[in-house]
């Protein structure tokens, strides 16, 4: 068998060759903040959690400010989940709820 046969229908990039490793908590929190920032035309406010899965997917739980008012407890607040995959990039989003700033909320 020639060399040519050996490998017909391999191909092997950089990426099998490569293994990435996952990202942590810290990182975590950083990809979506700055996805926030990118995805949604609102101020970001804080990551209020984050926490990964048994395939080191993580789920963050983000807050941004949809429409300021006066006073600030009047403010909009939106509350999304971002589900980042193990190298930080966003899979996918999805509004929890909104709410005024002077509501009393039970954290997720």
């Amino acid at each position: 068998m020639s060399e040519e046969n050996k490998h017909e229908g391999e191909t092997e990039t950089v990426a099998d060759t490569e293994t990435v490793e996952p990202i942590g908590i810290i990182e975590a929190q950083e990809c979506a903040k700055t996805a926030a920032e990118e995805l949604f035309d609102h101020d970001f406010k804080s990551v209020i959690k984050a926490e990964t899965n048994d395939n080191n997917e993580w789920r963050a739980v983000i807050e941004l400010v949809e429409r300021r008012a006066v006073p600030d407890t009047q403010d909009i607040i939106g509350r999304y989940e971002l589900n980042l995959t193990t190298t930080g990039n966003v899979a996918g989003y999805e509004l929890l709820e909104r709410y005024q700033r002077g509501d009393m909320k039970e954290e997720i």
